[in-house]
């Protein structure tokens, strides 16, 4: 155990992330570092215990079933699909208390038996071991970037049985269920009742379950302002919080248009310097850098790309970190995704309402819209919230923010946040070259399907297919939680309500 623990920090090493540093949220530009060391770290320490439950029977080929191991109540479970030796992929299942947490994509694998290889590139781990077929097991090991590694010992299983593992308990096709009335301040309503095509609301469900997009956790669609559906899959449910990744980056926004509206905060053109408070870098530019160019990712700072994809943090030491950044492009010119940038928020927040953004938030956005249990402990340092991706809150509490902002900024009877702010917010100020296409304040903006301009949206986007969808021409908001975080899938979702529900809208 001790030695594997030692392997854990020399691999977090060797992606150039400090094991203590692993972040609680990941970007919604692909963070390709963040979720592969908690992964890693997790794989590297479970390891050590090896997995207890037998094979009940020998696997007639390679391909059948899944190989586990992991110990306690964390199973990763290694499947490989595809034609022995060489034409192999895979994925390797995370599953923890009874839910599948997350997937990592197998890129590679080949089998000439006994000798079989996989390799994840995400976490660039290559697993090594000799099969014994007649008694379902794999003996071998890990290495990371051709470092040695501990050994993990695999055991054949079938995974059918086992919790989370399917999307729908029981594995049978999806029949659609009505919310329940009343929940939680919710209006429900059929698909009838607001003009949805029932089996097109099925079909997305089924395509969901079938592993059509990857691996969700939750689906909830809002339609005139009605809670229409509100489904969890792999062993999730309606209480469990759920990360929200960098969605969160678009609930920060939020909280600065509620200090806006309460003239909190004079406006987005003012300038960083004045509202931090701090004393800046001798680089004059600086002095031009306004609220506005954080909030539309332009601020024009000389982040390395792996800085952009992986530093996280928060707080006063943080705040200068930033600070003493050189500006290297115009501020304002130049769409740039940093993580580390949205952080200033934090301070900007707290210099401007006297509150840390946890405790205004919950005044001014949480309460608001009835929501009482949520989590933003991840990474706070000293008071300070990491504003780019920490926030933790149940599914339809977050179709609850979403249906505020595709409402104007309204919840039931009540203005939450000005209908100017959702509306400067939610269009495009910049052009980001991404999928999406635009970029608000921390909001998405684009067409779905993308590039083919068939329907507007506005988009909260954190990695792993944490999404609030707005559709505002057909008055629907769309939000899913999953784990896409590191099997390349975590666009898939967009692709199947495109063709599944869309078109019968």
């Amino acid at each position: 155990m001790f030695r594997a623990i030692a392997h854990a920090g020399r691999y977090a090493a060797l992606l150039s992330i400090p094991i203590d540093r692993a972040c609680p949220g990941a970007c919604a530009v692909p963070d390709r570092h963040c979720v592969s060391v908690v992964a890693v770290t997790f794989l590297v320490l479970l390891s050590a215990f090896g997995f207890a439950s037998g094979a009940s029977q020998a696997p007639q080929d390679i391909t059948r079933g899944v190989w586990a191991g992991g110990g306690g109540p964390d199973t990763f479970l290694f499947e490989l699909r595809g034609t022995p030796p060489d034409s192999m992929v895979g994925m390797v299942h995370v599953m923890r208390g009874g839910r599948m947490e997350s997937q990592l994509a197998i890129t590679r694998a080949s089998y000439r038996p006994p000798d079989l290889e996989m390799y994840i590139a995400s976490t660039n781990a290559t697993y090594r071991g000799r099969v014994h077929v007649s008694r379902g097991r794999v003996d071998g090991g890990l290495t990371f970037g051709g470092q040695p590694g501990p050994e993990m010992d695999l055991r054949w299983m079938d995974p059918s049985g086992l919790p989370g593992f399917v999307a729908l308990e029981g594995g049978a096709p999806y029949a659609y269920r009505k919310p329940a009335d009343g929940i939680e301040g919710w209006q429900t309503a059929t698909p009838e009742e607001v003009g949805l095509d029932r089996r097109a609301v099925q079909s997305l469900v089924n395509a969901v379950a079938s592993d059509e997009a990857g691996l969700i956790h939750s689906l909830q669609i809002v339609l005139d302002g009605k809670l229409v559906v509100d489904e969890y899959f792999h062993g999730y449910g309606p209480d469990d919080l759920h990360r929200l990744a960098s969605t969160t980056k678009s609930v920060s926004s939020l909280l600065v248009g509620a200090a806006i509206d309460r003239g909190l905060i004079a406006g987005v053109d003012v300038g960083l310097e004045e509202l931090l408070g701090e004393p800046m870098a001798t680089d004059p530019g600086w002095h031009e850098e306004t609220l506005r160019d954080l909030l539309t990712m332009s601020m024009g700072l000389d982040w390395s790309p792996a800085e952009k994809e992986s530093l996280h943090g928060t707080g006063p030491d943080f705040f200068r970190r930033v600070l003493a950044r050189a500006v290297v492009t115009d501020p304002g010119s130049t769409w740039d995704y940093v993580s580390a940038n949205v952080n200033l928020l934090a301070g900007a927040i707290f210099n401007a309402t006297g509150e840390h953004a946890e405790t205004f938030a919950r005044k001014v956005l949480l309460e608001p819209l009835g929501i009482g249990v949520f989590d933003w402990e991840p990474g706070k340092e000293g008071g300070y919230n990491l504003m780019d991706g920490s926030l933790r809150l149940r599914p339809r509490d977050l179709a609850k923010i979403g249906a505020m902002v595709a409402n104007g900024g309204r919840w039931n009877d009540r203005q939450v946040i000005s209908e100017n702010w959702i509306r400067e917010s939610t269009r495009s100020h910049l052009d980001t070259g991404q999928p999406f296409g635009g970029y608000g304040y921390l909001w998405w903006t684009g067409e779905l399907p993308p590039g083919q301009g068939s329907e507007p949206i506005v988009v909260a986007n954190g990695m792993g297919s944490q999404f609030i969808v707005i559709l505002p021409q057909l008055d629907m908001v769309v939000v899913t939680t999953g784990g896409n975080d590191n099997n390349g899938r975590h666009m898939d979702f967009g692709r199947v309500l495109a063709v599944t529900l869309l078109p019968t809208m």
